[in-house]
């Protein structure tokens, strides 16, 4: 398929998505009075040179698929050319500066992606994903983080955008909670059973899971929601789901609404509350609205007299909807 094949495919699946709601999320940050398109690509910004990003993305920080030698890219992008649009490049940098505070605070949210750089004719090395530093940020360079495939699964492109989608909302918008509300609340929640993707699927040695602390943490998660799926069913459990920015480790769907659980993998139950409040908070409550109705701390360890009574004076003290749970393995 040629570059305008693959954004016309795309257009057609994107309804099913989250990343179809960009034109809509588009209109409501920017405060539009209507939705600037129905479609994510448009003829104006698909280039038979092999390269597309979404409809008004030139002032912005885009949703980008195209050619490399060594496969199709898709992802976000800067594109800091200048052009009739866009002579000022200058505006794009505050946003490239949210971008670096985002890669910043949450590293692992990107270990799935690289990104390379374009200036003129040259191309950087292809990278980890790091802060973009000052050489880069100048005109014409073309700054991009994503994947970069030889074979195109249509799906995965759109995958990839829906996660990346709270990336753009928090560099395009202006971080007024009232105003963001909204939009931060159509995070969709995957409740699907046949789309629930851990992180181990493979066979693990006993080693790995007693030194890996990645491996730990795959391995309880794996056995936590083994055990919710057993008491909610499979199909009211949501793992590694997007939000806000970051990942929620499971999600649990009830009648009366949302649990999150926040597993860590510590040396106590305490090591463990203490790194997970703060993350949990937010994905419960920022910014400034409460999106589930429980929030639970999970780790190995049992409870010991004052951890226990430490939940309770939270529960108690703040009104606070926090529980802790031992992971039985």
């Amino acid at each position: 398929m040629n570059i305008r094949e693959i954004a016309g495919e795309l257009n057609s699946l994107a309804n099913n998505h989250r990343i179809g709601d960009l034109q809509k999320i588009r209109k409501d940050i920017k405060g539009l009075k209507r939705i600037p398109s129905k479609n994510l690509f448009h003829d104006s910004t698909i280039s038979d040179d092999g390269w597309a990003f979404h409809y008004g993305g030139r002032k912005e920080l885009q949703f980008n698929i195209g050619f490399e030698e060594e496969g199709f890219r898709y992802g976000i992008a800067f594109s800091l050319e200048t052009s009739r649009s866009l002579p000022d490049v200058s505006i794009l940098f505050p946003k490239i500066l949210k971008l670096n505070c985002i890669i910043r605070e949450n590293t692992d949210y990107f270990n799935d992606y690289k990104m390379w750089v374009w200036q003129g004719k040259e191309r950087s090395d292809i990278m980890p994903v790091v802060e973009i530093i000052n050489d880069f940020i100048r005109p014409n360079t073309f700054i991009f983080i994503g994947k970069l495939v030889k074979d195109i699964e249509l799906e995965d492109v759109l995958s990839t955008f829906d996660s990346l989608l709270d990336v753009y909302i928090q560099i395009e918008s202006d971080s007024n909670a009232s105003e963001l509300r909204d939009i931060l609340n159509n995070n969709k929640f995957k409740f699907d059973r046949t789309n629930t993707k851990l992180v181990i699927n493979r066979k693990l040695s006993s080693k790995e899971k007693e030194i890996n602390i990645t491996v730990r943490h795959s391995f309880l998660q794996k056995s936590l929601y083994q055990e919710l799926s057993k008491k909610y069913g499979s199909g009211n459990i949501s793992v590694e789901n997007p939000w806000n920015g970051n990942r929620i480790d499971i999600v649990v769907k009830t009648d009366k609404g949302y649990i999150f659980y926040e597993i860590k993998v510590a040396s106590s139950a305490k090591s463990c509350i203490r790194e997970a409040l703060g993350q949990i908070f937010e994905y419960a409550f920022w910014p400034g609205f409460r999106h589930a109705k429980e929030i639970v701390i999970a780790g190995e360890h049992p409870l010991d007299a004052d951890a226990k009574n430490y939940v309770e004076f939270l529960h108690q003290e703040f009104s606070l909807p926090l529980k802790y749970k031992e992971i039985k393995i």
